[in-house]
Parts: C-alpha cells; structure tokens; sequence
C-alpha cells in the first residue's frame, strides 16, 4: 500500500513548476493569479509524483544492493 503525495503539500516552488502544465490559473479578487487544479489535474499530478518517488525508492534499493 502506498502513500500519495497530496499536492496541498507541495512547496510553492514545486507548485510553480507544475502550474505550467496542470493549471487552471485563475484571477482572485486581490488581482494576484491563484493557481487552481481541477480534480482530475490534481489525481494526474499525485499519480505521476508518487511515480516519481517510488521510482527513486526503487533506485536506492538497487544501489544498496550492489554494494
């Protein structure tokens, strides 16, 4: 069973490198833009994080193991 990376905590910085791909930005009342995922944007985002870490717990075992 795995745990899945929830974009809610995601750095900032993290959030502005996805914000360009899954993003609905959206203008706030302020007139600062808001970044906004949908629920199918956000499921697409932690699928291919939790991807990503399980990868890299994958190559660490590896590497433990030729050693």
């Amino acid at each position: 069973m795995t745990t899945k990376i929830r974009v809610e905590k995601l750095s900032s910085d993290d959030i502005d490198d996805w914000s360009d791909f899954y993003s609905d930005d959206e203008e706030s009342s302020k007139g600062r833009k808001r970044i906004g995922f949908n629920g199918k944007k956000r499921r697409l985002i932690e699928d291919t994080l939790e991807e990503r870490r399980l990868m890299s717990q994958i190559s660490d075992d590896l590497e433990q193991l030729d050693y």
